[in-house]
């Protein structure tokens, strides 16, 4: 069945989702990088990471998140290029301008995706396709980049269709073909399944949302504990969320990636102090009152990229709070440490909510 003749009976929900947003910036800047692999990262001497890279270095196996160092030594003719957060927010500022055009109800997710409910819109005959076809072209026409989308009548289906097609195009899946269509799509898709409960899933043979259909929702709560139940609804199409047009700041956080690995007690509490101190200058920056914690945390990644947190509740952010949690479960180094970082959840209550901005970054 073509996409003009679908029929929508629920909710019309477009997720948009822009093709390796940093690094076609960047390619689009520097016409010399076309065809050429390009990562957008921090340096490998220093510890850097890929925020993203092109589907021409993915072909070598490079993906968002890995050590430059390493993408490097898979990818000989890898172009790096430095991140340039400002400009690619002010790109983004713009481009989330188009969505505006089509509803009021957008929730950015990150810098370069949104989901977009047009449930209520007249535009285009009220015809979605057609809506993230507009959308798409308009992207591409007036900033020279382009993007994927994905429509459906939710968010966890538009999510998924938006990938399915990648890159430069869109999928939809209307409300009679999604029970048939989910049952074939992998596990690793559904939110809340990473790479621990999708180990659990292999042990049990499930590879497809299919698998998992013989089993109650008891019984994925005994597997996936209180996730279970929301787990059973997601691997049917079924996700009730709604738009979240105003989110809520949950958490503020800072984070220093080290040259050299930390090996000493010492060291991580220097660290702590000069992370502690940014944490202070970010939240005056955002305008955020210290006084709205909940509970503290800190965040460490060892040299082997495993990483541990520890919590504890706080009403009173300062220093002294977080060495206290530091020396609460941490009493001697045993591997290298090669990343640290402090920050705290914030209390929410209906006279007291902050609205996460994507844009603070």
């Amino acid at each position: 069945m073509n996409q003009t003749s679908k029929l929508w009976k629920t909710r019309k929900i477009i997720h948009v989702d822009m093709d390796s947003f940093f690094a076609s910036i960047e390619i689009r800047d520097k016409p010399s990088l076309q065809n050429k692999p390009v990562a957008v990262a921090g340096k490998a001497d220093e510890r850097g990471v890929l925020t993203t890279c092109n589907y021409i270095a993915r072909k070598f196996g490079l993906h968002s998140a890995m050590p430059t160092k390493r993408a490097v030594q898979l990818c000989k003719d890898l172009v790096v290029v430095p991140v340039n957060i400002e400009k690619y927010k002010k790109e983004s500022s713009e481009i989330f301008k188009i969505f505006k055009c089509y509803s009021k109800k957008i929730e950015p997710v990150s810098i370069d995706e949104a989901y977009i409910d047009v449930t209520d819109s007249d535009y285009c005959s009220g015809n979605p396709e057609i809506m993230a076809s507009q959308i798409r072209s308009c992207i591409e026409k007036d900033f020279g980049i382009t993007a994927s989308a994905g429509i459906s009548i939710n968010k966890l289906i538009s999510k998924i269709c938006s990938d399915w097609k990648k890159p430069n195009n869109q999928f939809s899946i209307c409300d009679y073909e999604v029970s048939s269509f989910i049952k074939n799509v992998n596990l690793k898709k559904i939110p809340g399944i990473g790479k621990v409960n999708f180990e659990k899933c292999k042990s049990l043979n499930m590879k497809v949302c299919e698998d998992m259909y013989r089993y109650s929702s008891d019984d994925l709560s005994k597997f996936f504990g209180s996730y279970g139940g929301n787990l059973y609804e997601l691997i049917r199409g079924i996700d009730h969320r709604d738009i979240e047009t105003n989110r809520a700041r949950k958490s503020i956080s800072v984070e220093d990636t080290f040259i050299k690995d930390i090996k000493t007690i010492e060291e991580c509490k220097k660290n702590i102090s000069c992370l502690y101190k940014k944490l202070i200058l970010r939240c005056q920056n955002l305008k955020i009152s210290i006084g709205l914690t909940k509970e503290i945390f800190i965040k460490i990644k060892f040299n082997n990229f495993e990483t541990t947190t520890r919590q504890a509740k706080c009403n009173n952010l300062n220093l002294d709070q977080y060495i206290k949690l530091f020396d609460s479960n941490i009493d001697k180094i045993t591997r290298p440490i090669r990343l640290l970082g402090v920050g705290f959840t914030l209390k929410q209550d209906n006279g007291n909510i902050l609205q996460y901005d994507i844009f603070d970054r």
